[in-house]
């Protein structure tokens, strides 16, 4: 399935190692970089990015699979190393918490009080409702106005 929204890695700088330099990877536009790619990527390219990785080392004459080398994908500075293709293999298993999976507040930024969701309700807890507040205090807010 090709990406909905265009990539944000395409025509910017700081995603390709200059040949000339070894130490590219402490430059702040690969920093840049790599949060552009952490940010904006959209989600269905993002895991694919990452993928793409595990394999994109590869030459022509190679047995097995090589990892990226030289390059930012899925916001992860490739080394073509063992702890690049772990940090890979992560996000493509999904155990990377990523940018577009908002997290919940543990407590109701309205009314203070302990936050739960409608599936798991607790003694004491508020059920979350909308933009980390209780579904008391988001509709005390809709009704403000």
């Amino acid at each position: 399935m090709p990406p909905t929204e265009p990539v944000p890695c395409t025509d910017h700088p700081g995603f390709l190692q200059p040949a000339e330099r070894a130490d590219w990877h402490l430059d702040p536009v690969v920093a840049t970089a790599q949060h552009r790619c952490r940010v904006e990527c959209p989600r269905d390219r993002f895991r694919a990015c990452a993928l793409d990785a595990l394999t994109a080392g590869t030459l022509d004459d190679d047995v097995r699979p090589r990892v990226a080398d030289g390059v930012v994908m899925a916001g992860v500075i490739c080394r073509g190393d063992a702890a690049t293709e772990h940090e890979l293999r992560e996000i493509v298993r999904g155990h990377v918490e990523l940018h577009w999976r908002a997290t919940r507040p543990t407590h109701c930024l309205g009314c203070g009080r302990p936050m739960t969701t409608r599936r798991r309700r607790l003694p004491g807890h508020v059920v979350h409702e909308s933009s980390g507040r209780c579904a008391t205090c988001t509709r005390a807010r809709h009704r403000a106005g």
